[in-house]
């Protein structure tokens, strides 16, 4: 069985053709038992939910939300509660207040919606700071004595989350990888942005799509020893590509 982790917004969502294929394509996989679909996000659970629906998002198997700080099982609905060992893990790292110290004083700062500040999720955009990447610097310099309880996640040149150090997109699919039992050397993952770099750090084989930001193109030009294919084609398209060329997809069937 292969597991596909993929990003959404940016990497399945901006060309509805082409996630209509892809889905349709994954659905058969699945039904044959021979793939499990992570869908690993910075949404809400909600929003994962309403896409389903409403632009075409391909059931999954698993959700990981907030940036990896939330997981959450089959059957999905508004009330479902993330599962509790993953959040007793993190939770034993890490204080919402010292992180909010964290972000103290930033010239500009805005603080994300309510609902994107959770218990182990301190969210805030730096897009209106004189200088944005200064000031993410600033804020990783002031949370590097703390690393082994905290990370930081600076994403588009807007987008910084505070989160657990044991969190993030690529060390909760690890948890469920294993939990699961899943041959991590067939897990895939898919990105566009550097919230999604600690996937690609995390696991060997990934698709970066063409619409990429730099932050994860610099990644995957540093990284040692893994597999990362560079798309040709964004989006929804880039990653049938990338699965076409790993052999988790049958190219002659697109």
């Amino acid at each position: 069985m292969w597991t596909l982790a993929s990003d959404v917004d940016g990497t399945l969502t901006g060309d509805r053709d082409a996630l209509d294929r892809l889905a349709g394509r994954l659905r058969g996989l699945r039904e044959a038992d021979e793939l499990f679909l992570m869908l690993s996000t910075g949404r809400r659970l909600e929003q994962v939910i309403a896409g389903l629906s409403e632009e075409g998002l391909p059931e999954p198997d698993a959700v990981l939300c907030q940036v990896g700080t939330e997981i959450y099982r089959p059957p999905l609905t508004p009330d479902s509660e993330p599962m509790i060992e993953w959040r007793h893990q993190l939770l034993g790292e890490y204080s919402r207040d010292e992180a909010l110290s964290f972000l103290e004083g930033i010239e500009g700062l805005v603080m994300q919606a309510d609902a994107f500040n959770t218990e182990l999720k301190t969210s805030c955009f730096l897009d209106r700071c004189p200088q944005p990447d200064a000031a993410a610097e600033e804020i990783r310099r002031r949370v590097k004595p703390y690393a082994d309880r905290y990370q930081v996640v600076w994403s588009s040149g807007r987008d910084l989350d505070i989160l657990p150090a044991s969190s993030g997109k690529g060390k909760a699919i690890r948890f469920l990888v294993e939990r699961q039992g899943l041959a991590s050397d067939r897990v895939v993952v898919a990105g566009d942005t550097g919230n999604d770099a600690t996937m690609f750090v995390e696991f060997l084989k990934g698709v970066v799509v063409a619409n990429a930001q730099q932050e994860l193109l610099d990644l995957a030009d540093s990284l040692v020893g893994g597999d990362v294919y560079l798309a040709r084609n964004p989006y929804a398209a880039g990653v049938e590509e990338g699965l076409e060329h790993f052999g988790v997809l049958n190219g002659s069937d697109s």
